[in-house]
């Protein structure tokens, strides 16, 4: 009897959730003797990556605990699981909603995926599973008669029936001019080359001001870094923060509800504005009254200042433009499904920007640490970066920016965040596979996927045994960078290739 290969890609987060909801289904049905799976990792460790392998403790999820289980339909999972070893997590809990909704550090929920694929690893294992990992960079893959081949540095391949492509968070290559600068750091993880080239005397400069920015921050304060940081950014917006106790609201206004009442009526599809128009009654209901909405613009204001007025707001509750997009997590990628693509892309350009602040917060004690920062003028944002060059004379960074002489910096981390396009993907693997025509690159970002069975579309092509999760289909699906959603999608992916390959038993 042969095998029925399946190769995933990734042995991050979703790779993890991949191979243990189908080695689950697939030993439910008594056939996993049946199949056998290969995870495909380049870092030693599996669960660990990027983002969960840092050892630095201001590297904190800005998602709550009881959101971040790994396993499908069990996003409290990670929560019952910080209870379970209370004596071993210690100060790697940021306790500020209560302990099943608390923040932790990134390196512990790496634990945690890491202790979760090597129970499921083993069970496979002693359960007679053909299970393996690969430790190598996949670089290419080639679409064959009867599956795939996958290509790894030098002459080394591995074949598979079933591919799944997880390849967890993209770095943008925004900046490859600068690539080869002995002072420049192409992303904040890892860490370490951070730590052992920049003296702690130094000055720093950090190219963004979101999320990615913070953890750059938490870098250097973790270790004690006394020069100026300097962020910049086009916007100069920097996350807003997470409130203490956050509300779950029912909406009234903007529902799935309204929305196919747009489409049954008008046959066709909601616009951005009508959303729109429909979160501002929304937010007003909440708020008890108007709000003034020219007043809600962030751009041109000291991000100290809104940083501060952020905290006074995270302690008291959060408001109703936090509270709002945080209600409709569950809600959002079905409504963004609901736009038609050239409203998806007046979306990330009208409102792109306010709603990735205020959807994905940092954590209140990050932000209380970011204050410190600025108060003693140690940090500063600035906003209207237009271009970043390098001065070979004084073997440095000029950034151009929109008011103001140009600023010099010796040191600079690339912290713009995850590449949203294909074209800006720092990865061999996806610039192959765009190249050969094996995917297809979205205009909203990127690529086209069949969003119910995560499918890989290229061509008007649906692949029966090629599939993605994650952030490579950020542009057909809204939350791509939170686990409980892609753990989701993974869910809805296992369902249709344990059908494909098994049927649907009664």
């Amino acid at each position: 009897m042969s095998l029925t290969k399946i190769a995933i890609i990734g042995g991050g987060a979703c790779g993890i959730s991949a191979f243990i909801e189908l080695f689950l289904q697939f030993r439910i049905a008594q056939k996993h003797r049946e199949i056998s799976i290969t995870i495909i990792e380049e870092n030693e460790e599996v669960g660990k990556g990027l983002a969960f392998g840092t050892k630095q403790p201001g590297h904190i999820l800005n998602t709550q605990a009881d959101l971040m289980g790994i396993h499908f339909t069990e996003p409290e999972h990670f929560s019952d699981w910080l209870i379970e070893h209370d004596s071993r997590v210690g100060n790697e809990v940021v306790d500020n909603q209560g302990e099943n909704r608390a923040f932790t550090t990134r390196r512990l929920y790496g634990d945690y995926l890491q202790e979760q694929f090597e129970h499921y690893f083993q069970l496979a294992k002693s359960e007679g599973m053909d299970v393996a990992v690969l430790h190598a960079s996949a670089k290419n893959v080639a679409k064959c008669k009867e599956g795939f081949e996958i290509s790894f540095s030098g002459s080394e391949t591995c074949s598979c029936d079933v591919l799944i492509l997880a390849p967890g968070t993209p770095v943008a290559n925004n900046y490859p001019h600068l690539d080869q600068k002995e002072s420049y750091f192409g992303s904040p993880w890892p860490s370490a080359p951070i730590l052992d080239k920049i003296p702690k005397s130094a000055d720093v400069g950090i190219l963004g001001s979101s999320l990615s920015a913070i953890d750059a921050l938490m870098t250097l304060t973790d270790n004690d870094y006394k020069g100026k940081i300097t962020c910049y950014s086009p916007d100069g917006l920097m996350p807003r923060v997470q409130p203490e106790h956050q509300e779950m609201i029912e909406c009234k206004f903007l529902t799935l509800k309204k929305l196919h009442e747009i489409q049954r009526n008008y046959l066709r599809n909601p616009t951005v504005k009508e959303i729109f128009r429909l979160f501002m009654q929304e937010a007003e209901e909440y708020a008890g009254g108007k709000i003034d909405w020219k007043a809600t613009k962030r751009t041109g204001k000291p991000a100290g200042e809104l940083l501060r007025e952020d905290i006074r707001i995270a302690k008291n509750g959060g408001d109703a433009l936090i509270n709002v997009p945080y209600s409709l997590r569950y809600e959002s990628s079905d409504m963004w499904k609901w736009l038609d693509e050239a409203e998806k892309l007046k979306f990330k350009k009208w409102f792109g920007a306010y709603w990735g602040i205020s959807r994905h917060c940092m954590p209140l004690v990050n932000a209380e640490r970011i204050d410190q920062l600025f108060e003693s003028r140690q940090l500063k944002v600035i906003p209207g970066l237009k271009e970043v060059a390098y001065d070979e004379k004084q073997e440095g960074f000029v950034m151009s920016c929109e008011n103001g002489p140009p600023s010099f910096e010796k040191y600079l981390i690339n912290a713009t965040g995850p590449a949203s396009s294909v074209k800006m993907m720092k990865s061999e693997l996806m610039q192959h596979l765009a190249k050969d025509g094996l995917v297809e690159a979205e205009d909203a970002g990127g690529i086209k996927i069949n969003t119910e069975t995560m499918q890989v579309i290229a061509g008007k092509k649906v692949y029966p045994n090629f599939y993605a999760v994650g952030h490579i289909t950020n542009g057909l699906l809204l939350d791509v960078n939170a686990v409980w959603f892609n753990v989701k999608m993974i869910g809805n992916l296992s369902r249709h290739l344990t059908s494909q390959i098994i049927g649907n038993p009664s």
